[in-house]
């Protein structure tokens, strides 16, 4: 029988361990539709509408606390609790986890990095480190256990996995490219993968290397296989499609060409040395679809389409009876003229839908937008909708 908690902390109620307890069988149930989707074999679409973001953008100041970075114990309960209040509130494929999240620049800290940490805000990343294709050769792979933010994930991975019975994710992987461009910036790694290919490449083996060997000791401290365990934007990705998922957003920038030959090598490295895994890009990328299917390892597509619908289309067409395909994005502005567009188009096989939604962030005119509103109001209108029209 699949286990979706762990054995761990079963009777220690501080973080409502008996509450997720008691609904295991809702949460295998969406795992089932979930693994059914990934084979091509479900009769109905899984859905997510996912109110309990572990991220902060997009979240009302008044409802983060001032010490979620600082306080395992602070970010354990602010999750959990969002987590009850969503499970109570809507009966979707959501099943809970835990995040370790300290923003997209974990590892280019690890590097040397600067991370800048601002009240009620996710941390953002300062300048990039290298402007010269010298500095590459002096790059060295950093100890998981004293460079930057990675002793403060795993600190948190532990007091998670200890005090609670709850899943524990890893952080946030985003891939080898976005951790390249942290490091060179976008125009420097650009430019170089025309003029100094070899270069280059010395430096996206250095950071595949470094984010496998990350993954890998997180896994460890989180006490997950090496091959499962991933939640892609808060998915869960099902036994036996791998333990892994990277964030490649900058796959919009690059063209077809100097990403097959800089990037897919890589992110297949990645994903099979975790036995597969998945794939997220927010915008449109149509010209990327054939290097997607090109990359050995993947299980699977995490797209915030932005509203582009023909893009969507096309990678099922595509990818059908190949990758399955998570469908997302921030909640929209015109709630029922975006659902309309697409759920009459969208064909359920292979297919996960997910509706991220905060209280002051929209999708409008195919771009995210601070907008501010009720953010439950916003779930419970998207909630049925989908739950109509299916």
């Amino acid at each position: 029988m699949l286990r979706i908690l762990t054995e761990n902390n079963m009777n220690k109620d501080t973080y409502n361990g008996e509450f997720f307890r008691k609904n295991e069988d809702r949460f295998r149930k969406s795992a089932d539709k979930i693994k059914s989707a990934y084979a091509y074999k479900n009769t109905e679409m899984p859905f997510l509408i996912y109110t309990m973001n572990y991220w902060l953008d997009g979240q009302s100041p008044s409802l983060i606390p001032d010490d979620y970075f600082d306080n395992p114990a602070t970010m354990t309960m602010y999750q959990v609790e969002m987590m009850k209040k969503h499970i109570e509130l809507f009966d979707d494929d959501f099943i809970p986890f835990l995040f370790p999240w300290f923003g997209t620049g974990v590892v280019p800290s690890s590097l040397g990095c600067e991370v800048n940490f601002l009240p009620k805000q996710d941390p953002a990343l300062g300048p990039h480190l290298i402007n010269n294709l010298s500095g590459i050769a002096d790059l060295r792979k950093p100890d998981p256990y004293s460079s930057g933010l990675f002793p403060r994930v795993l600190k948190t991975i532990d007091f998670m996995r200890e005090n609670t019975n709850l899943p524990v994710s890893i952080t946030d992987p985003q891939g080898p490219l976005n951790i390249a461009l942290s490091i060179c910036g976008v125009e420097n790694l650009f430019v170089w993968m025309c003029t100094n290919p070899n270069e280059v490449h010395q430096l996206m083996d250095f950071c595949t290397e470094v984010l496998i060997n990350w993954i890998t000791v997180q896994k460890e401290h989180a006490g997950q296989k090496l091959h499962s365990g991933a939640w892609p934007h808060g998915m869960l990705l099902p036994e036996g499609y791998g333990g892994v998922w990277l964030a490649d957003d900058d796959c919009t920038q690059l063209s077809a060409e100097l990403y097959k030959e800089f990037v897919v090598p890589y992110n297949s490295r990645v994903l099979q040395a975790f036995g597969g895994g998945t794939i997220h890009f927010c915008g449109s990328a149509r010209h990327q679809i054939d290097n997607f299917l090109a990359t050995e390892g993947i299980s699977g597509i995490n797209n915030f389409c932005m509203g582009d619908f023909e893009q969507v289309t096309e990678m099922q067409k595509k990818f059908k009876d190949k990758l399955p395909l998570m469908v997302c994005d921030f909640a929209p502005y015109d709630i029922d003229g975006y659902f309309k567009g697409l759920l009459h188009q969208l064909n359920i096989k292979g297919t996960i839908l997910g509706s991220y939604i905060v209280s002051e962030y929209a999708l409008k005119e195919g771009k995210y937008k601070i907008i501010s509103r009720d953010a439950d109001k916003a779930g419970n209108e998207i909630y049925k909708i989908i739950n109509n029209y299916y």
